[in-house]
């Protein structure tokens, strides 16, 4: 069978998927195809078209090789979806049952009435707060924002953003996969047993990510340039936003207070949250780094901590001595 020069796009999610095993199950994804992009901390992108042609088996079969390859080598569970572009890709794997991969149809009728009744968040470009703009118009569906006169969409979200969600709106996605690997970084992910509006049990979680992520870049000698925050809210959509740091650390106080300034600037007041991630990247080796130095007495006598802490969960476990406000706080990934 052929596919032309069609566009294919696969969105794969890993569940549960540690670090590591990330890491290593794009070998096998470019068994299939060398079009995979990372979707850290646990999705990829893969475009099927060049793999459909070269076996002969539809995008559907192909995904099903590659659940079963996952499966049998790192006992993971996957889910995906399957469209015309990364957006109704991501989309299909949204709304899929868990387990199974979710193939929209080639009609464009057929996917304009998938994308009618979807909520106008689970577009790319629609954050909390152009949701909440949107909806005090009465958009609420996607079919709401593609029925409107595009001279209305972009009075209420700007020019250039209201022409890129009506277009969204309408099915076109311009993005194209683009390979890329896993970065270089160090993640730390919750998933919250409900999803919850409680900003104190989020910074809890934020608290923990951060002493995850400043104990292991110190066991592994690296300091982080970044720390970005991801989101995952009730209906699977995400909101992710990455900070550079004024100096590389490993430090957990440094990395905790750019997750709370992070989420603080999100401006959630009502989102639902289902899992937080925290991640660092743009690392460098800490031998040799230039390390501002403080005058700031808390700063300086958590630092001064910290190998005390390290050397406790090196000899104990993770979590033996964690910070009092996480309390009996459990870590689920």
């Amino acid at each position: 069978m052929t596919n032309g020069n069609r566009v294919t796009v696969l969105h794969l999610r890993f569940h549960r998927a540690t670090f590591e095993t990330y890491r290593e199950l794009f070998t096998v994804l470019h068994g299939v195809t060398p079009v995979v992009q990372a979707l850290p901390p646990d999705s990829a992108l893969l475009e099927l078209a060049g793999a459909v042609r070269y076996f002969g088996q539809s995008p559907a079969q192909l995904a099903d090789l590659l659940q079963t390859r996952l499966a049998a080598r790192y006992g993971l569970l996957t889910t995906g979806g399957i469209g015309p572009n990364r957006m109704l890709a991501t989309m299909a794997a949204d709304t899929a049952t868990p387990g199974t991969v979710q193939a929209l149809s080639d009609d464009p009728a057929e996917q304009a009435r998938f994308l009618r009744d979807r909520p106008v968040r689970a577009l790319p470009g629609v954050g909390p707060t152009l949701e909440r703009s949107l909806t005090k118009y009465g958009i609420e569906k996607v079919g709401d924002l593609a029925d409107l006169p595009p001279a209305t969409v972009q009075r209420i979200a700007g020019a250039s953003t209201g022409r890129l969600i009506q277009n969204r709106a309408h099915g076109t996605d311009r993005r194209s996969v683009t390979p890329a690997g896993p970065p270089a970084t160090i993640t730390s992910s919750h998933r919250f047993d409900q999803d919850t509006l409680d900003h104190d049990q989020i910074r809890r979680a934020l608290l923990a990510a951060a002493t995850d992520l400043g104990t292991h870049l110190r066991a592994a000698g690296q300091l982080a340039r970044t720390v970005e925050l991801q989101v995952t809210y009730a209906d699977r959509s995400t909101t992710t936003r990455s900070r550079t740091l004024r100096e590389p650390t490993a430090h957990t106080p440094a990395i905790r207070d750019t997750l709370y300034a992070t989420f603080a600037a999100l401006g959630l007041q009502r989102a639902r949250v289902r899992a937080v991630t925290a991640r660092t990247g743009n690392l460098a080796t800490a031998t040799g780094a230039a390390v501002q130095l403080t005058f700031d007495r808390s700063t300086e006598s958590h630092r001064t901590l910290e190998p005390v802490l390290d050397r406790a969960a090196g000899r104990f476990g993770p979590g033996a001595i964690a910070p009092a406000a996480l309390g009996t706080y459990t870590r689920r990934g």
